[in-house]
């Protein structure tokens, strides 16, 4: 008696290739297959079985791969089991076609699961998964059902009092890990508990793997965009220089809402307790904007232009407009609670720390306001325009100016602790972890800094600047350049 294969067990599947294999089954054969052929490619000599349906043996309820093809590969071997995986999880046969072109993307439940199948199918060896145990890994990973976990860097500035800091051990070096040339990176990325979201300054949310920089999937959501998202659950908020915020839905990708409010939006939304708040920009004027966060506006408070970020500090919303001010205001019905002048145009996003904001504006000046009433608490003058926004850690703030310094202020004071140079201004707003720093600068580099100001290392990314904000994710550190997004390792 003929031994059961593979190609029978899904004829019975499918009801005679009928119906298509349910997901979940189709990428558990398909990690049984990888595991298989990780199996067969560790033996001495290699073995390149047939990834034939009809070849492969069906016993015990897994498939077993048969002895080795003449002209073996295995570039060649992971190609053929991504085109039946794929199969199996489409129902769509393999074209001669998808040799150059890739087979068709997969309407999987997930951007994880697409993209181990896309990086399984794809033409191009440099995207194709190294190894067959590499796959099977990536296949075994997509297969765990369970709940999202918490987003490591959900937000500009990282948390809602936008500090910009984690409470890791300090940083001793930076590795290279991974770039991705996306395109150039103006704003921040964020992280989710599986992928890392990049806005382009070219209007594209790209969706990337945290692990590889590897695109999983990329949605045009307008002209340019310079917002950072805000991740709240499996929505991403995003502004764009069209004058909209849209929500995007994290597990496919598309867009849920789009809602105009203004001519521009470069400040990047804060979802909050089922509201998002975010800047807008209308000529010299503009607002904050509260929407239910599924594309309705719930209220509206007119400042003028809001290029920063709204914190969040209790029942307050703190944001800096270009009316030279720092406004606190209710957020649950957006009256104003107090406005206190800071001077200049106040474009960086505040920081809250205790009892304060922390805020500096286009005429150099680094202001501390009491949240209670609005009153400077200390103010320092640095002499040169601030876009930077602060971060805070331990007793210090730190923040860059358009001179190409980093600025380190006592928290409690104002008093100068450190100022450490750059070659070009500092847009970037840095972060901490632990006591040490990171920021990018229009120089192309990022840099490591102590809390002295001491510079521990820097990388090079980009001849075309660093004006991305760096988002932390343990031991790893993303930031965008004027070429893409680049994935760092920090040695602790």
């Amino acid at each position: 008696m003929a031994a059961e294969t593979l190609e029978d067990h899904l004829r019975r599947a499918t009801r005679n290739f009928t119906a298509r294999l349910p997901e979940d089954q189709a990428l558990s054969l398909g990690r049984d297959l990888a595991l298989a052929l990780a199996a067969a490619h560790a033996e001495d000599p290699p073995r390149h079985p047939p990834l034939d349906t009809s070849a492969i043996e069906w016993v015990d309820g897994k498939p077993r791969l048969g002895p080795s093809t003449a002209g073996g590969e295995n570039g060649e071997d992971l190609f053929q089991l991504g085109a039946l995986v794929h199969w199996m999880a489409t129902g769509q046969r393999p074209e001669p076609s998808w040799r150059l072109d890739g087979p068709p993307e997969a309407p999987l439940s997930s951007l994880t699961r697409r993209a181990v199948l896309s990086a399984l199918a794809t033409p191009v060896r440099a995207e194709r998964f190294a190894t067959a145990a590499e796959a099977a890994d990536a296949l075994g990973s997509a297969l765990q059902a369970r709940a999202e976990g918490a987003a490591p860097w959900p937000l500009f500035r990282g948390d809602a009092a936008r500090t910009g800091g984690r409470a890791d051990a300090g940083a001793a070096s930076l590795t290279r890990l991974w770039n991705a040339r996306v395109g150039a990176v103006a704003a921040s990325p964020v992280v989710s508990s599986t992928l890392v979201l990049c806005p382009t300054a070219d209007g594209r949310l790209v969706f990337l793997d945290r692990a590889n920089g590897r695109r999983v999937h990329e949605t045009r959501l307008g002209s340019a965009v310079e917002s950072t998202p805000g991740l709240e659950g499996d929505t991403a908020h995003v502004g764009t220089d069209d004058g909209e915020l849209v929500g995007v839905d994290t597990r496919t990708g598309e867009p849920r809402y789009r809602l105009k409010v203004g001519q521009l939006v470069r400040s990047s939304p804060l979802p909050a307790d089922g509201r998002v708040f975010v800047g807008v920009v209308d000529g010299k004027a503009g607002a904050l904007v509260a929407t239910d966060g599924a594309g309705k506006l719930v209220w509206t408070r007119k400042l003028g232009a809001v290029f920063s970020s709204p914190a969040l500090a209790g029942d307050l919303l703190l944001v800096g407009s270009d009316d030279g001010a720092l406004h606190a205001i209710d957020r649950a019905k957006g009256a104003l609670a107090w406005s206190c002048p800071v001077g200049g145009k106040v474009r960086a996003t505040p920081a809250i720390a205790g009892d304060r904001a922390i805020v500096g504006g286009f005429d150099g000046r680094v202001a501390a306001i009491a949240l209670a009433d609005g009153q400077p608490l200390w103010t320092r003058e640095l002499g040169h325009a601030l876009y930077s926004s602060p971060c805070i850690a331990g007793d210090l703030c730190v923040m860059g100016c358009h001179e190409g310094h980093l600025h380190g202020l006592d928290l409690a004071t104002g008093a100068p602790r450190f100022e450490a140079a750059t070659r070009g201004p500092v847009i970037s707003s840095p972060s901490a972890t632990g006591g040490t720093f990171l920021a990018g600068s229009t120089d192309g580099d990022l840099y490591l800094l102590d809390a002295t100001g001491r510079v521990l290392g820097h990388a090079t990314l980009s001849h075309r600047g660093v004006p991305s904000s760096p988002a932390l994710d343990g031991d790893r550190v993303y930031v965008g350049s004027g070429d893409g997004l680049h994935a760092l390792g920090l040695a602790r």
